[in-house]
């Protein structure tokens, strides 16, 4: 008895569950991303016994006739032979899977162990499952439900799906039904609930890509669908382009004969094949009549008088009327023969729309009409433009100035299938034309090839619009072209892995558990040792959150910041560095984003002094929060002594300045006999102490040069500089200098070209840059050589040049050549005069300028300078 209501058990539940699984399963394939019945099953006959095999057939077989009979709304002989053959298939693939695992790992061990968790996985699901993909794939097949092109593809889907439920389904039925049941029951929360909720996870994942790509399909649909409605009307607007050239044919002569409207009519039909015929309607008044008939028996018709139909639908001799509205020419004339001097004012529906179409002044257009031309099984729709004489007044509703009516023969089925040829052999939409007249709707055009697919539902547009007074709606859906183009493997594809990804969670689960433990312990661990550092470190330490709040401090922080560290706890930092723009809320963007680095900024103390300190910053990741990490250090001893120092070097420097300009004019009159002749040997002493005192007074106005520019004291006298005039006037500040090494300073010839140029610097700095470039270069030349002076122009800067032919630099130096004191070999300073501050003070002096400065060297061939420099802006 229990066995028998745990396999009618089984049945139900694998019904039920493959039901739902099959929800999504993604044509052409008839098997879902992942089938968990086989899992189900499978869990069944290892727990309970290989002996409920038959819920496994009846459950399988339920399924298969209910999905047959929802397709086709019906059960056949071919239906219930497949959905057999899928039973059976299923059912050896489950029995097969619970031999080959009680053979291999013990029924009752199955998930024991992680080699017996492999073998059951492997076993149970991809070597397993083959047998049910290969006997539902052949079925499919045999019966013509799948075509030959799509066998591979519904094994897959087929197979994975089902090896997925299996290595899905099977631990759960483990944690549900397995004994010990006390061990089992604990990994429901453990395992059970993360799989679950994975599994929920991944479901909600496909409806979402799902969803995406229903409307990715929607919008290239739309992108085709939507040209289609203004095509029509564009087609439509066409037709009466040629109505209105009729028109102004008649305006533009007073006579136009029937051999005259078929050479204009001729290009207008061949260029539109919508169009079955187009005539010339003219308006006669009665009294005209005779005149109208006289004129159509000339031209040797069949019909020589104007007719209309009687109730029974033959030609008549017209009746008399006040008015008529006569078909006095058509083309083609052939087929049309009946509709040749046809009164069509004669029937009350196109009396009205003429009526409407003068009232108007427009053009306007009849229903869907049967024409007097029976040889047609078509429906038509005439399309009147109404054509006044010459030079008439616009009024409206005047049929006094009415000639008569361009009308053209229009099937919009025809147009519509005009409209479709753009779309290829193939076409990717199916549309359907309706005439819509109070409240009802008649199919002009019927759609071909709308596919069966529940996506044609999803996809479907319509656009109503007017023409002519009549309003017309547009049906688009896609066809089997449109949807085999866009089948996608993307969401299927997503729904596989999640699945198989949800799976393999479930075998990992408990072995992750432990080593999260671990984890946890470590980092207990860890975090106590940090605090024991943190706490003891020397150095003042702080860390704040992403809100900006102190979230611990150690002994030193709170001792430079003067507070007790548990009062600081959880305050903003914002009081206490509040040049460095955090806010109460949040850390500032700017800040957070930067590179770890130092920062100098002042610190306010809880006395409300201000020290100056170095931030060092740095930030990590706890728990899926940001922290910052910030490293105070103290620099008012160092503040102190870089004020100590620049006071000193400020006062050394003036103090020597006074002296040296004092020993070196005494030198100078010695050295040129004021005070009396000396020997040349007195002579030579005297030189050498004198060019001695010279460098010594170079440094010393070097090292105020940079204290100036260090502390921002140096004013400039920006103005609009002739460029030739200032490099002249280096060049001969620097001549004797340049004859003493005998060197040659050249300028090129570009200076001859551009000798009206101008630039925006300080003039007196500009010249000193210029001077100490071209003095490093004579220098460092060899004698004999020369030094060019280059000049280059664009269109909003200038760029100088000095190029020397010396030794060139060596490689390891160039990064230091703009830095304090800074020669490439310490014998320089010996063989070389120079303080090594030359070079700074350029590159200083050129950023102040806004302009730029930078080099090219080679060892051995020499180095070249390049100073840019903004052009004067007019």
């Amino acid at each position: 008895m229990y066995t028998f209501l745990r396999i009618l058990l089984l049945a139900i539940v694998y019904w039920v569950v493959g039901r739902i699984a099959l929800l999504m399963a993604i044509p052409p394939g008839f098997a879902g991303a992942a089938f968990p019945p086989v899992g189900i099953a499978l869990g069944m006959l290892l727990l309970f016994g290989v002996r409920h095999w038959p819920g496994v057939f009846f459950g399988s077989l339920g399924l298969n006739l209910s999905v047959a009979y929802g397709i086709s709304g019906q059960l056949s002989a071919a239906g219930l032979g497949v959905a057999i053959g899928i039973a059976v298939g299923s059912t050896l693939a489950v029995v097969c899977g619970e031999r080959l695992i009680a053979r291999f790992c013990s029924r009752g061990q199955a998930l024991s162990s992680e080699r017996n968790i492999a073998l059951s996985y492997f076993l149970g699901g991809p070597l397993s499952c083959c047998v049910s993909a290969t006997m539902a794939s052949v079925c499919l097949f045999i019966s013509g439900t799948t075509a030959r092109q799509d066998v591979p593809y519904t094994w897959w889907t087929w197979w994975l799906g089902d090896s997925i439920g299996v290595l899905v389904a099977l631990p759960i039925m483990y944690m549900l039904f397995a004994t010990p049941r006390a061990l089992w029951r604990a990994r429901l929360l453990s395992v059970g609930a993360p799989l679950a909720i994975a599994c929920a996870l991944m479901i909600a994942i496909f409806i979402r890509v799902n969803d995406a790509e229903l409307d990715k399909i929607r919008q290239s649909f739309l992108q085709q669908a939507l040209p289609f409605s203004t095509n029509i009307k564009a087609r439509l607007e066409s037709q009466l382009s040629v109505l209105k050239s009729i028109d102004s044919l008649f305006h533009a002569s007073n006579y136009i004969s029937a051999k005259d409207f078929d050479h204009f009519v001729a290009n207008p039909l061949s260029d539109n094949p919508e169009i079955y015929a187009l005539s010339w309607n003219e308006y006669v008044r009665h009294k005209d009549r005779p005149r109208a008939e006289r004129e159509l028996s000339l031209r040797d018709l069949s019909a020589q008088t104007i007719t209309e139909v009687d109730p029974q639908g033959n030609l008549i001799v017209a009746r008399q009327r006040l008015d008529y509205v006569y078909v006095k020419y058509v083309v083609p004339l052939a087929g049309n023969e009946k509709a040749q001097s046809f009164n069509v004012a004669s029937i009350p529906n196109r009396r009205e729309v003429l009526e409407r179409s003068v009232s108007n002044r427009s053009a306007q257009m009849t229903a869907p009409i049967k024409l007097v031309q029976d040889n047609l099984t078509q429906k038509a729709m005439l399309l009147f433009y109404p054509v006044y004489q010459h030079l008439a007044p616009h009024k409206k509703n005047d049929w006094s100035q009415i000639q008569g009516f361009a009308t053209a023969v229009v099937f919009m089925d025809r147009i519509v299938d005009k409209a479709l040829a753009g779309y290829g052999k193939s076409p990717t939409i199916s549309a359907t034309l309706e005439y819509l007249e109070g409240g009802t709707a008649e199919v002009l055009h019927a759609g071909k090839n709308r596919s069966e697919s529940v996506l044609a539902d999803y996809l479907f547009r319509q656009d109503t619009f007017e023409f002519a007074g009549q309003t017309f709606r547009v049906t688009l859906s896609p066809t089997d072209a449109f949807i085999a183009q866009h089948r996608s493997p993307l969401n299927w594809a997503v729904l596989a892995l999640g699945f198989l990804f949800c799976a393999l969670l479930g075998g990992f689960l408990l072995s992750l558990s432990t080593r999260a433990s671990m984890i946890r312990q470590q980092v207990f661990d860890r975090t106590l040792e940090l605090s024991l550092i943190l706490e003891h470190a020397s150095e003042a330490i702080l860390t704040i959150n992403c809100n900006g709040r102190i979230t611990k401090i150690n002994t030193a922080a709170a001792r430079l910041m003067g507070s007790d560290p548990k009062y600081l706890e959880n305050t903003s930092i914002t009081p206490y560095l509040p040049k460095l723009s955090l806010e109460d809320t949040a850390i500032d963007e700017n800040f957070l984003d930067s590179a770890s680095g130092t920062i100098e900024t002042s610190l306010r103390t809880a006395s409300d002094e201000y020290l100056a300190v170095e931030v060092g910053s740095s930030t990590i990741e706890l728990e899926g929060e940001w922290y910052r990490i910030l490293i105070l250090h103290d620099l008012t001893e160092r503040k102190k002594a870089e004020r100590l120092k620049s006071e000193f070097i400020s006062t050394v420097s003036h103090e020597l300045r006074t002296p040296l300009t004092s020993i070196n004019g005494a030198l100078k009159l010695v050295s040129t006999g004021v005070v009396g002749e000396i020997d040349d040997k007195v002579k030579n002493m005297v030189d050498i102490a004198r060019n001695n005192t010279e460098r010594l007074e170079q440094l010393v106005n070097d090292i105020l040069d940079v204290e100036k520019l260090d502390f921002d004291q140096i004013k400039f006298d920006f103005q609009s500089l002739i460029l030739v005039d200032v490099v002249n006037q280096a060049v001969e500040g620097i001549a004797n200098y340049a004859e003493g090494f005998r060197v040659s300073v050249v300028k090129r010839e570009e200076f001859n070209v551009f000798d009206t140029i101008t630039v925006t610097a300080d003039k007196n700095r500009l010249i000193q840059v210029l001077i100490n470039l071209l003095s490093n270069a004579i220098k460092y030349s060899e004698p004999g050589g020369r030094v060019d002076i280059g000049l280059s122009v664009s269109e909003n800067e200038i760029t100088l040049s000095i190029k020397d032919e010396g030794r060139g630099m060596p490689e390891y130096f160039k990064k230091y050549i703009f830095q304090r004191f800074s020669q490439a070999d310490s014998t320089d300073s010996r063989e070389k005069s120079g303080t090594g501050l030359g070079l700074y003070i350029t590159k200083t002096l050129v950023d102040k300028m806004s302009g730029s400065i930078h080099y090219e060297s080679e060892l051995g061939r020499g180095t070249e300078f390049f100073v840019t420099l903004p052009r004067t802006q007019r």
